[in-house]
């Protein structure tokens, strides 16, 4: 999920030549509520000394801290009614990405049940973030596709004050696409583009997506969970091995609106894709995905967070984790740092 800072963006140093990337590696340190019903999460700082988090379930649960390393403390639901949207799972929300414009925050989340394309994509504003503040726009107007796409994991992004908004969406079949959005941004204006696809070997539990962008360099980064989400060891056919679970995947293009390519020059519409970061047993780290990014002035860096599975806690929904760790930028990839 996409988070930004006012809009603001990070300036890279200059590029060099790109090198092997980190893919494993241990989680950075988490206090207060960091397990539980913590799936896709998305991370907006205040810019006055607050952190919220918003993630899956229930009516998008509201966490804040003081530190994107907590202590992180619930604090209740986005939309405690739910959605005016009327389909199945209007009352448990899932991927919600919050993005600042213009003195409002604006809440895209989906409206499914696993499995189904009977799915949609609300909007809903807040002048704060805070508990009991968020108003309610229903469908941003995403036309059904059943054959192309699934209406879930939205996302928005503008480069500038000045630039256009785009909003990526996708996770199943033909995996993701993008729609221009009105400003204020809360209906589509436009037809939809694809950006990624594994046409052999398709996400098997979806895909969540962002793209952010860099002052300082020609590229725009798209990152994407792909593999196998969510089971437990009772699972149908058990746990899904290390090279097989979710795992947070990159590619990158000089257009916000396609080529998006892999390290390898692989096109992300030909199964294209760079491993970020993965499954490490030996960290206690498994199935990191629903991943976003933002530059976070505590830490004074670009920062990368997820949900992941620590095995020495449990396996069940409400035993996943809330992790993050900094990227570095230097080699034009980003690069987990430990």
């Amino acid at each position: 999920m996409i988070s930004y800072i006012f809009g603001a963006l990070f300036v890279l140093p200059s590029l060099i030549t790109a090198g092997p990337l980190a893919k494993r590696g241990p989680t950075q340190a988490c206090s207060g509520d960091c397990q539980g019903y913590v799936h896709d999460p998305s991370v907006v700082y205040d810019g006055q000394g607050t952190y919220y988090r918003f993630t899956t379930n229930n009516e998008i649960t509201i966490a804040t801290a003081p530190s994107i390393a907590g202590p992180w403390t619930n604090q209740g639901v986005a939309l405690p009614a739910g959605t005016s949207i009327d389909k199945p799972g209007r009352y448990d929300l899932w991927a919600p990405g919050v993005f600042f414009h213009d003195g409002t925050y604006y809440m895209y989340y989906s409206v499914s049940t696993i499995g189904s394309q009977n799915s949609d994509i609300g909007v809903a504003t807040s002048p704060s973030m805070a508990v009991g503040t968020w108003t309610d726009h229903g469908s941003i107007g995403i036309p059904r596709d059943d054959s192309r796409w699934n209406r879930i994991d939205p996302n928005l992004f503008q480069h500038d004050a000045n630039s256009p908004f785009y909003l990526p969406f996708g996770s199943f079949w033909e995996n993701i696409w993008q729609v221009p959005m009105t400003n204020p941004p809360l209906s589509v204006a436009g037809n939809a583009v694809h950006l990624e696809q594994n046409p052999s070997n398709p996400a098997a539990e979806g895909s969540y997506q962002f793209w952010y962008p860099f002052e300082g360099t020609d590229y725009y980064y798209l990152f994407f969970s792909k593999g196998i989400c969510c089971n437990t060891p009772s699972s149908p056919g058990g746990l899904p091995s290390e090279n097989d679970a979710y795992k947070i995947m990159v590619c990158r293009s000089t257009s916000p609106t396609g080529g998006f390519v892999d390290q390898n020059g692989v096109d992300c519409l030909q199964g294209g894709g760079t491993l970020v970061y993965g499954s490490d047993a030996s960290n206690d780290v498994y199935a990191p995905g629903g991943q976003g990014v933002f530059y976070d002035p505590g830490q004074d860096s670009v920062v990368m967070y997820y949900h992941y599975v620590k095995p020495s806690v449990g396996y069940d929904y409400d035993q996943f984790q809330f992790g993050w760790n900094k990227l570095d930028f230097s080699s034009g990839w980003p690069v987990v740092v430990y």
